[in-house]
């Protein structure tokens, strides 16, 4: 798949709630371990909310009035409802393609595997369609032993769990809106996974690599940059270039996932070979660029690099993703952290571990930083001067080598007039 971006942001108001959200409860006492509550809800109705086309000003007027207080509702359920008290029973579900539609969907709290495949209406896995199997491959992949690792890193008490499912609204033509009103995300207390976005066959594991995607979220309280931080489009690719604490989020998520699968791994390591940089002015059109035409605080502002550089250290050092995660824990109450929060964590408690640290990010931004800009990420400790030295030497014998050779040891990237090849098969939502 080709050009889809991995999350459509929603509206700045919701933006701004959860991030007076995640101020109000990051003095939350850390959990022992977390626990999910699991809410499978069904649409019942699509309803018309407000009148699309007024005629007169009367009826304009109307409009107007009930376009605020639609807002005003869609805003207190998104942010406080769905994630305090989701409860049981008839609920409305606002959409964020259309204003004036919504959704009355049904909604019950899951006691038991065997309670889904009731409320699925189904005795066996052959009766369910390839949607409800990923929606049960999720409900099933949080009591895996990959999860539970993860929970005594996770600082809530809990996290709601809803899965939607859109059996009998997936067509696009019937339901144009669907998919998108609901694609998989995470507030942070809440994540919603749905059975239209994974109706294909075979589309469990890419269910259950999502699941871990936003339940990396809702264990991380960083705050991302406020204003556009993925851009004016408000959508985010793996390989795109954005900012330095969105980057490290969306990094986190998805090094995260690059743990429990090879191909992930692959995958996101092969995306990061052309960079995406979208217009200032123009929202959604981008231009496809070669990494080695950035400067090496670009390359570091691309969540798919946060996310390698990081699994690169798990894999390479000894014990490495346990010192990942306690970094990560450590370095918790830093609300606006970015990589070098956690890169500067492991060389303050590794220090042995720094010249490996120090060589992984140079090689991802292709030897670009230089050592005041590096020591941003590995301090200036004995053992990070040391390395500081032995790279330092390692390219002046590269250059004199490509002296002699005639041969230039640098490289001029240029733009690059392809389509871009990004991951898209999950969505990757934000808090």
């Amino acid at each position: 798949m080709t050009g889809e971006p991995l999350v459509k942001i929603n509206m700045p108001l919701r933006l701004m709630f959860m991030v007076l959200l995640l101020c109000l409860f990051s003095l939350s006492v850390s959990a022992k371990e977390t626990e999910f509550e699991f809410y499978y809800q069904r649409i019942e109705k699509v309803v018309q909310i407000n009148n699309p086309e007024p005629k007169g000003w009367w009826e304009t007027a109307k409009s107007i009035v009930k376009s605020g207080v639609n807002l005003a509702k869609k805003t207190w359920e998104k942010a406080i409802t769905r994630n305090f008290n989701p409860g049981e029973g008839t609920k409305r579900w606002y959409s964020d393609k259309d204003k004036n539609m919504a959704y009355d969907v049904s909604r019950v709290k899951v006691t038991s595997e065997k309670h889904l495949f009731e409320l699925m209406g189904a005795k066996s896995e052959n009766e369910l369609t390839d949607g409800q199997k990923a929606l049960l491959a999720v409900y099933r992949h949080s009591k895996s032993q990959a999860v539970k690792d993860r929970m005594a890193y996770s600082y809530r008490s809990s996290i709601n769990v809803i899965l939607s499912d859109t059996t009998g609204f997936d067509s696009p033509a019937a339901y144009p809106n669907v998919e998108q009103d609901f694609w998989p995300y995470s507030s942070g207390m809440t994540i919603q996974m749905s059975s239209g976005r994974y109706n294909w066959p075979g589309s469990e594991d890419s269910a259950k690599s999502t699941f871990v995607h936003e339940f990396s979220h809702s264990m991380d309280r960083t705050i991302k940059e406020i204003i556009n931080p993925y851009g004016k489009d408000g959508s985010h690719f793996g390989n795109e270039l954005t900012k330095p604490r969105t980057a490290f989020v969306e990094g986190w998520a998805e090094f995260n996932e690059m743990l429990d699968s090879e191909s992930k791994a692959r995958s996101i390591k092969n995306n990061i070979g052309v960079i995406k940089i979208e217009d200032k002015k123009k929202a959604g059109t981008y231009t496809n660029v070669e990494p080695e035409t950035l400067s090496g605080d670009d390359l570091l502002s691309v969540e798919g690099i946060n996310a390698v550089i990081m699994y690169r250290i798990a894999k390479e050092s000894e014990n490495g993703r346990k010192k990942i995660f306690d970094a990560f824990t450590s370095s918790r109450w830093k609300l606006f952290r970015s990589l070098k929060t956690i890169t500067l964590e492991l060389a303050k408690k590794n220090p042995a571990d720094i010249a490996l640290i120090g060589k992984i990010i140079d090689e991802q931004t292709l030897g670009k930083l230089s050592d005041t800009e590096m020591m941003k990420f590995i301090g200036e400790s004995d053992e990070a001067k040391a390395y500081l030295q032995s790279r330092a030497e390692a390219q002046a014998t590269e250059e004199n080598a490509a002296d002699n050779s005639g041969v230039s040891a640098t490289t001029n990237g240029s733009p690059l007039d392809i389509e871009v090849k990004t991951e898209s098969s999950n969505p990757f939502s934000v808090k």
